[in-house]
């Protein structure tokens, strides 16, 4: 069930191994079709609404998907003494087999591109934390065709609502679904549900509902250790020389494709610090904000503004330091005039716009070496962090989820020191320095006021050896069900820094694995 990134590159990699595949997923034929999908309400701000985070059809939420595709690290998968509930029952070594695969099913280059040193020796930092990004990230149009051409994928467009037991509770016999506004029942040998991490935790929590002691009953995991990532912005990052900000900008490879290098606080110091794992990146400053600091940039704006072209050749997508409604535009005129380089780089920054207009992934650098510093920050598992179902009637209807999605002091505090040690070392390395956009006793709250996920949606339905820990067992598959295998995000016990797209598909990759082994036996 699902026809997203995870759940194409399941049936896909299925199809390869010479199994035979029903792939079920809603909306395929357009919204109308999706009128029988459950509601999801929230209980606070910090959680995205149901249309940013998923979409029906082919291709899923890799229509929403920017196309980041981060790796995790050795870190993630151990059992941290000050990250409650962390661990992993398998290896990185087990999903690190499957990177490059699910590199190339999601268009990106799977090899390691040439990285030139920053040249610093304090190791407290690593400058060269990978992003690659996915030559085109909406799958749908490129996969959809394959889709419709295989012999050995049937695809169903319908809405699954239940999941049927045999009556010893241990097996699933098959999925209902209502197509066109009627039951249908899908039967196979092995049933993965690939819906997202609330989807597949709404079917899961529906199923114990008739089986109150399966999945370790009302008090178990399930629909608990609700995490995403925190990220935004709390301050600026002042480079010391501005040609450093070269080792920080987007850039592509001999073949093409894109990716861009992060600084990470070092596991040795994230362990010494009682630290989640964070990664750190720069935006470029929107022209139109004098945060920016560069006389020419400034320049530029007044210029464009003052003529009517700022609204034709903006995009509206370039990051403020405190949000569009607070700029001050006298502070422009104060940058040119203190500015005395701006008429050398004025030629400069023209010339990095108009390489923008024909590659737009490139990054606007600015000549005075300032940007906004970007972070990305695991959260800590928390089992109050939840979701719950609510009855909701009507035919083919799903039930309602409540989400309480939660961000505790752990996550504040160390998205907060990790700013502070990033800091130090700009400065001891004579590489720059951070400026914060709130005072100390505002920086806390900016944090939590920038607290927004539920895209990422895991830890729903966790990893586990045993049912008291979790959902599922170390290759997927549901404790105490035979038959059923969840695939996606949902499974990670820990989140890390890493946008979780590749490693889920890589999951699901290790998952076809196992499927067929299991069996072809």
């Amino acid at each position: 069930m699902g026809a997203g990134p995870v759940g194409l590159a399941l049936a896909f990699k299925l199809e390869e191994l010479g199994l035979s595949v029903t792939l079920v997923e809603m909306g395929a034929g357009g919204a109308a079709n999706v009128t029988g999908a459950g509601d999801i309400e929230f209980t606070n701000r910090h959680h995205a609404p149901s249309m940013a985070m998923s979409r029906p059809g082919i291709g899923g939420a890799s229509a929403l998907w920017g196309g980041r595709c981060v790796t995790f690290d050795d870190l993630d998968f151990e059992a941290r003494d000050h990250v409650p509930f962390s661990g992993w029952p398998i290896s990185h070594e087990e999903l690190r087999r499957h990177y490059a695969e699910a590199l190339t099913f999601l268009s990106c280059n799977a090899g390691e591109p040439p990285l030139e040193a920053i040249g610093v020796s304090d190791s407290r930092i690593d400058t060269n934390a990978l992003e690659r990004w996915s030559s085109f990230p909406a799958l749908g149009p490129i996969y959809g065709e394959r889709l419709k051409a295989s012999d050995r994928i049937r695809f169903v467009n319908a809405i699954v609502t239940d999941v049927t037991l045999d009556a010893s509770g241990e097996r699933v016999e098959g999925l209902a679904a209502y197509r066109d506004g009627q039951q249908i029942a899908v039967t196979a040998r092995t049933f993965v549900l690939a819906g997202g991490g609330l989807e597949n935790v709404r079917l899961l929590l529906a199923l114990r509902e008739k089986r109150p002691e399966a999945m370790g009953g009302s008090d178990g995991p399930l629909g608990r250790f609700y995490q995403g990532h925190l990220t935004g912005y709390i301050a600026v990052v002042q480079f010391d020389r501005p040609k450093i900000a070269n080792h920080f900008a987007f850039n592509a490879d001999e073949e093409g494709y894109v990716f861009r290098r992060r600084s990470q606080i070092a596991p040795a110091i994230q362990a010494e610090e009682k630290l989640l794992n964070c990664v750190f990146w720069i935006d470029a400053i929107s022209v139109a904000d004098p945060v920016h600091g560069s006389g020419a940039l400034s320049l530029i704006y007044l210029f464009l503004r003052t003529f009517g072209l700022y609204r034709h050749l903006s995009n509206g997508l370039a990051p403020t330091a405190r949000g569009p409604e607070n700029i001050d535009r006298r502070q422009h005129w104060r940058n040119i005039r203190a500015d005395r380089g701006s008429p050398l780089d004025l030629f400069g920054s023209l010339l990095n716009m108009l390489e923008r207009r024909i590659e737009p992934w490139r990054t606007l650098i600015n000549p005075k070496g300032r940007y906004l510093l970007r972070y990305h920050a695991e959260q800590v598992p928390n089992p109050e962090s939840r979701v719950y179902l609510q009855p909701q009637e009507g035919k083919g209807r799903r039930g309602a989820l409540a989400v309480d999605y939660r961000v505790v002091e752990q996550d504040l505090a160390s998205v907060l020191k990790s700013h502070e040690i990033l800091d130090m070392w700009l400065r001891v390395a004579r590489l720059g320095r951070l400026e914060y956009l709130h005072e100390a006793s505002e920086r806390r709250q900016a944090v939590l006021n920038q607290a927004f996920d539920g895209y990422h949606q895991i830890g729903l339905s966790r990893m586990s050896e045993t049912q008291e820990e979790g959902v599922t067992d170390a290759d997927c598959r549901v404790h105490g069900i035979t038959n059923l295998y969840l695939a996606g995000s949902g499974l990670f016990p820990t989140g890390g820094h890493a946008n979780p797209t590749l490693p889920a598909v890589a999951l699901a990759l290790r998952l076809a694995a196992h499927l067929f082994e299991k069996l072809r036996r």
